[in-house]
């Protein structure tokens, strides 16, 4: 859908970061790290994200580090705008992608709750994740490695991540499929290396089985001239490719190339080409501009209508994520650490400022503008 007035969403972010340093001392104390984030994001259809963050790291002997990620997140769907038992109505009711338990009428409000933590040390680490909310329960562990060879001129790194889900769709929702489960395991392997002092090549490969539910247990989809629920096979295979290129350009100016493929047992095969250029424009002012350009072809079981409620081979599908799609993203953002403005005020030199603009549009109708700007403030 096209959006009514320029910026209709807006992400609104507002950081602060400390940063410890400890004074000199024969043995140091472990250092530490702290910053917050708020973020508020809105779109078109007046959907409302609230998302409170907090990261703390903090460095043990050993050269060991624990980190810790905190999100409160909360979700606000707006009511159904349509005369109840209107033709409007029902549809929308009917197709919703949330749960429609109580009073479709009211707005629904979803709240997520997630911690990530972390202990690494050079070329190694192990991750913990856990997010919870209303109907969904998900977990994660995780590990990765890397070596250097060639003189530190060649890394080679790789990794891999198991996580499981519950999900418990709302009792009193009709559209519910029952309580069920999804795993999901990874693989992965990246190789990074300097070309030469101004370029930098990584390339890697992705692997994913996934298993349980995949559809939205919420979801009807319009199937031989009534609304039955959506259904996903329960397996997929992921696998991806890519390639990036970092390159150093004269005048304190930098350019990165990337291109990734992706493939899956479904039947979908996407392609996504980025570029983004940065540019110092004076000391401590910079500017970025970026573009990507994304494209993929429709799942096997996708179609705009279906014929029968059997769908095609059993499965149904109204997710638009998984039929043909093209998109363009536009972007710009400015950086201004204002130490180099302003080097003898204590206060405001510990401060960078920052400003985000994109442009998003695809082949479904849909365009966003998005607006995101912060302030990082520095301790001693």
């Amino acid at each position: 859908m096209q959006l009514t007035r320029p910026l209709r969403n807006a992400v609104l972010a507002l950081g602060a970061c400390t940063i410890g340093a400890g004074a000199a001392h024969a043995t140091p104390p472990d250092d530490a790290a702290v910053s917050t984030l708020l973020r508020i994001f809105n779109d078109s259809q007046h959907i409302a994200v609230r998302s409170m963050m907090g990261d703390y790291r903090l460095d043990l002997p050993n050269d060991l580090a624990l980190g810790f990620h905190l999100n409160n997140e909360r979700v606000t769907i707006p009511a159904i705008q349509a005369p109840p038992g209107s033709a409007e109505a029902v549809d929308a009711i009917t197709t919703a992608s949330r749960p429609i338990a109580g009073n479709a009428f009211h707005d629904f409000v979803k709240v997520r709750n997630e911690l990530q933590s972390g202990l690494s040390r050079p070329h190694a680490g192990l991750e913990y994740y856990y997010s919870t909310e209303s109907d969904y329960l998900g977990q994660q562990l995780a590990a990765h490695a890397d070596r250097d060879f060639m003189d530190r001129q060649l890394n080679l790194s790789v990794g891999t991540s198991y996580g499981w889900d519950a999900i418990t769709p709302l009792a009193d929702d009709d559209t519910q499929t029952g309580n069920a489960r999804k795993q999901t395991l990874h693989w992965n392997a990246v190789a990074t290396e300097a070309l030469t002092p101004a370029t930098l090549v990584r390339v890697g490969v992705e692997y994913n089985i996934v298993r349980g539910l995949q559809h939205n247990p919420y979801r009807n989809v319009y199937a031989g001239g009534t609304n039955v629920p959506e259904r996903h096979p329960e397996e997929r295979q992921r696998r991806d490719a890519f390639v990036r290129v970092n390159q150093a350009l004269p005048n304190r100016a930098s350019v990165k190339l990337s291109y990734r493929l992706y493939n899956d047992d479904w039947g979908v095969t996407s392609h996504e080409v980025g570029t983004r250029l940065s540019q110092y424009i004076t000391r401590g002012l910079s500017a970025r501009w970026e573009y990507r350009w994304y494209t993929q072809t429709a799942a096997d079981f996708w179609r705009s209508t279906y014929s029968d409620v059997d769908g095609v081979g059993g499965f149904l599908t109204g997710d638009y994520r998984l039929g043909p799609l093209s998109s363009h993203l536009f972007g710009a953002a400015l950086r201004a650490d204002l130490e180099a403005f302003a080097p003898t005020r204590t206060f405001v030199r510990r401060m960078t400022l920052w400003l985000d603009l994109e442009r998003y549009f695809n082949s479904n109708n849909y365009s966003a503008n998005v607006v995101e700007t912060g302030v990082d403030f520095r301790f001693p």
